[in-house]
């Protein structure tokens, strides 16, 4: 699913915030920064996300600063992506979403997966 919507004549808040992390590769990128997950290959690994598509979608959020890099491996360079205060405080939007989710689309109220401070 490709982004298709145009949100820039928008001045709704919703809309600017859809147009920074409303494509659901990016969704599931961020959940998986909140689980821990910092390099591409991970990333790529587990959510089996064309190496392009991932590629854009974490230029995307470190050009609006949700995330940054930073360098772990200087031999060879290396780079991982780690979440930005910004980014960190999109956490109750997803806690949020996955509530919904089990209510509303698999039809319980818990799931096993379990979210620890």
């Amino acid at each position: 699913m490709g982004r298709t919507a145009d949100y820039s004549k928008e001045t709704c808040s919703v809309a600017g915030a859809l147009s920074v992390v409303g494509d659901p590769w990016t969704i599931l990128i961020l959940r998986d920064a909140f689980n821990g997950v910092r390099r591409f290959d991970d990333w790529q690994s587990r959510l089996g996300v064309a190496r392009n598509v991932l590629a854009a979608r974490l230029k995307g959020l470190v050009a609006h600063g949700v995330m940054e890099t930073r360098l772990y491996s200087e031999r060879p360079p290396r780079r991982e992506y780690v979440l930005t205060p910004k980014g960190r405080d999109l956490l109750p939007v997803l806690l949020t979403l996955k509530t919904w989710g089990d209510k509303h689309v698999y039809g319980r109220e818990s799931t096993t997966v379990r979210f620890t401070h």
